[in-house]
């Protein structure tokens, strides 16, 4: 059966009315007594799990599990958030006995689901409960536009620049990745990690207005007011072509799977470039990419594959055996209105598409006239979900390594379902490749490790994990030895990156296509 893939202009056309779970035809569960609006939300969350939830075989009854225990509080959001929470305490990993969303760096948070604390505005922000900037899947900023990280020890560290966005007020002011932030709000930071962290990360992240005093990298002084903003920014950060004898390396440092009206001209202009120089091997620089829209990755894919793995597999998606046999019982409850190729409106309900996996594969289409020997990868733990199914769906191809530190571990995927106005983005399916593999939960191992080195510019061959790569692609061994890699400060190159600090980045994959038999 041919397949008629109809891509929605927004996020937003995925959004349904309210469910009220007191419908007798829902289930002979629910409470037949009066609800409340929040009492039915509750009830709508969890029988929307009970559908749709990857691991939805481990949860409990309603009559265990009581949802209305979360409708007790005054916000609505913090209910659902918790009861959302409670929700992904089942689905248990077999290899660490511990749910898939056991989030290790903050216990008490998802690793993956979350509702969009904007959505019920009007927002595609994608912000998470505690999250305080925003910086979403069209481009647009709110914020300074900073990503920091710490870099040393609790009692001494470096507070390093590592992005400034384009565009952004921070990107204006001058600042960009290697200047070392010393002083905000007339606050000395640096010497106190445990004290100073939580007044840090509201001084850059959570103020309408920030005065920071530093250090530039070229090792003039700086102080400086940022006021927060709107802004407009890129998801390609650079590109640059190398020559190394008969080689000729791209590289792009790519921050976000954007959605393709707003990144499509930048990825087109740079393999453009790249298949006029003639590269040979590129370098992908993932080292703060989330992920995001799973056509963007796809798009990526197609330009880099030859045209020998036309209508070979790239991915599959596995939704739970519920919705993969149509078995669902309250997705009929939300409704969608598209457009097809041709323009005409069509509309239905989740309930009746196609979950199966033939339904839900996905094939290369190359387009991108490239002729290329090997791609090296770079990563960090924030390079996750659709930045790790691009490189999954290459791997069983084409000659794929990594080079940084360990991925995120995100082979998980949604499309947002809409509960009393805000966007739910529960674990949906999971990803996996021509060879069915994925599965990788506790992230990708990488070939060769090397240090995310603030001091340098992305591109800037002197920084350790480009510098890796392309020694990878110029002689096939890596920079393993620290006196062997150039460093601005040698103590930056031992020193532990203690934490980053950045704007509430969407960290997901998303399934924004509607598939219509």
């Amino acid at each position: 059966m041919n397949k008629i893939f109809i891509k929605t202009t927004t996020l937003l056309l995925f959004a349904a009315s309210i469910l009220s779970c007191s419908k007798k035809d829902v289930t002979e569960e629910i409470p037949k007594e009066t609800s409340s609006r929040i009492e039915k939300l509750t009830d709508s969350l969890f029988y929307y799990a009970k559908d749709a939830y990857l691991w939805n075989s481990e949860l409990p009854t309603y009559a265990v599990f009581n949802p209305r225990k979360y409708s007790t509080g005054s916000d609505e959001y913090e209910n659902l958030t918790q009861e959302l929470f409670a929700i992904t305490r089942y689905g248990i990993n077999p290899a660490t006995q511990s749910p898939y969303e056991y989030n290790k760096d903050d216990v008490n948070e998802t690793k993956y689901s979350y509702i969009d604390k904007d959505s019920y505005t009007g927002s595609t922000s994608f912000i998470r409960r505690h999250d305080f900037a925003s910086l979403d899947l069209e481009g647009n900023g709110k914020d300074f536009g900073l990503k920091v990280g710490l870099y040393g020890s609790e009692t001494d560290y470096d507070i390093y620049i590592q992005l400034a966005y384009p565009g952004s007020p921070a990107a204006l002011a001058g600042l960009q990745r290697g200047d070392i932030i010393t002083d905000i709000n007339g606050v000395k930071y640096g010497t106190n990690f445990n004290s100073e962290v939580s007044s840090l990360n509201k001084a850059l992240f959570d103020s309408e207005s920030t005065t920071i005093k530093g250090i530039k990298s070229d090792g003039k002084s700086f102080n400086l007011t940022l006021n927060k903003t709107t802004y407009k920014t890129k998801s390609v950060l650079i590109d640059s072509v190398y020559t190394k004898g008969t080689k000729k390396i791209g590289y792009f440092a790519f921050s976000s799977f954007s959605s393709l009206a707003h990144t499509e001209a930048d990825l087109t202009t740079t393999f453009n470039d790249f298949q006029t120089a003639g590269v040979t091997d590129l370098i992908i620089d993932l080292r703060y990419n989330g992920g995001g829209y799973l056509n963007t990755a796809e798009f990526i894919a197609n330009k880099i594959a030859p045209s020998s793995l036309n209508g070979k597999v790239m991915f599959t998606e596995h939704f739970n055996s519920t919705m993969q046999n149509k078995k669902t019982q309250y997705l009929k409850y939300l409704t969608y209105e598209t457009t097809n190729a041709n323009g005409t409106k069509i509309t239905g309900n989740y309930g009746e598409l196609d979950y199966s996996v033939s339904g839900n594969t996905y094939t290369f289409n190359p387009n991108g006239n490239l002729n290329i020997n090997s791609i090296v990868f770079i990563v960090t733990e924030s390079t996750a979900s659709a930045s790790e199914l691009l490189i999954n769906s290459l791997k069983p191809y084409l000659s794929v390594k990594l080079v940084g530190s360990n991925t995120y571990g995100k082979p998980v995927g949604f499309f947002p379902l809409t509960v009393g106005g805000y966007d739910v983005y529960m674990s949906m399916f999971e990803s996996k490749n021509s060879n069915n593999e994925g599965g990788y939960y506790d992230g990708m191992t990488v070939d060769g490790t090397s240090r995310d080195d603030a001091t340098y510019a992305l591109g800037n061959l002197k920084e350790q994990s480009l510098q890796a790569a392309y020694n990878y692609i110029t002689t096939g061994s890596y920079l393993n030895s620290s006196s062997r890699i150039s460093s601005k400060t040698t103590s930056t190159n031992q020193l532990k990156k203690l934490k980053e600090f950045s704007p509430g980045q969407f960290k997901g994959m998303i399934e924004n296509r509607t598939k219509i038999k």
